[in-house]
């Protein structure tokens, strides 16, 4: 056993410093931190995959309700440019018959002058026949009666044929003043259509649509279909593709192609078994047909002039 009390003179000092070797180490201990990986807190695919479903379904039914509103905002504007249009028809109708009136108030103007005429000629010509008459009597004695008969009938023909004459030129005149009237009316119906047609397929954007949507559902056999609208035309057309394999049925496949040849507003809808025009030009063209189908005037007689409470 080590002695570890120490009487005074047992001591000892030692020169220098003297080092304890110590048993224990004191030094104070590093701990070793070791970095954690961080653990991954966000969503995981199949939520990522859900969120991406839900929201393609959200946008298909806000893209839906978009075409709706759009597609019924077009059918108010189509609406009321139609009233607008016939009410500009209307208004235009009523300068026509104005027109026209006016032409027949002249025309009827013309017949009762000519009537006027006719009758004065006729009185005149039974006076020189009656004058004639009576002078081929005084001088029948002389000359013989039956040379003066035949002398006042041809004078009194003579007269009664420039009348005639005088008749024909005033019906013809009164058909040619009708005629113009009424073309007038039609060329002017027909620039008023054509101007209301050109505005509305240039600044209303949906009239493409609804035009598309038409044309698609008088196809038959569908299948695969190529639409050939205007350039202008040509982005939105092929954004709606969907929607529109969606509303008609039997069609499965759209492209859209740009045609110089298509106004804008308008298409052609060409398919394996035939196409659909339904440009804007041909619509105007089949409503220029139906006004040009407008029944003639009723051309007046001889007799109607003459006698004219027949």
């Amino acid at each position: 056993m080590a002695k570890t009390v120490f009487r005074p003179n047992e001591i000892k000092k030692r020169p220098g410093e003297v080092m304890l070797k110590l048993v224990h180490s004191y030094e104070p201990k590093v701990e070793e931190v070791v970095e954690e990986a961080p653990v991954y807190e966000g969503p995981t695919v199949e939520d990522l995959k859900r969120e991406a479903d839900e929201y393609r379904a959200r946008w298909e039914d806000e893209k839906k309700l978009m075409l709706e509103k759009a597609q019924a905002e077009a059918a108010e504007i189509v609406s009321k440019a139609k009233d607008d249009a016939f009410s500009e028809v209307k208004k235009q109708s009523d300068q026509a018959q104005v027109i026209k009136t006016d032409a027949q108030n002249n025309a009827a103007q013309i017949i009762k002058e000519a009537q006027e005429q006719a009758l004065k000629i006729i009185d005149e010509a039974h006076a020189e026949q009656e004058k004639i008459k009576q002078q081929s009597s005084k001088e029948g004695y002389e000359k013989g009666h039956e040379d003066g008969y035949v002398y006042g009938k041809a004078e009194a023909d003579r007269l009664v044929e420039r009348m005639h004459t005088i008749l024909t030129a005033v019906m013809q005149r009164r058909e040619e003043i009708l005629q113009e009237t009424e073309q007038q009316i039609v060329e002017l119906v027909i620039l008023m259509a054509r101007k209301v047609i050109k505005v509305l397929s240039e600044n209303q954007k949906s009239i493409i649509m609804n035009n598309v949507l038409l044309a698609l559902k008088k196809v038959k056999g569908r299948g695969d279909v190529i639409l050939r609208v205007n350039l202008e035309d040509v982005k939105m057309t092929a954004e709606h593709t969907r929607d529109f394999i969606e509303r008609v049925e039997n069609i499965k496949n759209i492209s859209v192609i740009e045609d110089s040849s298509v106004e804008r507003g308008g298409c052609i809808v060409e398919t394996d078994f035939g196409a659909i025009d339904a440009r804007i030009s041909s619509q105007l063209k089949e409503l220029e047909d139906k006004i040009l189908e407008v029944a003639p005037i009723k051309t007046i007689t001889k007799s109607d002039i003459i006698n004219p409470d027949a």
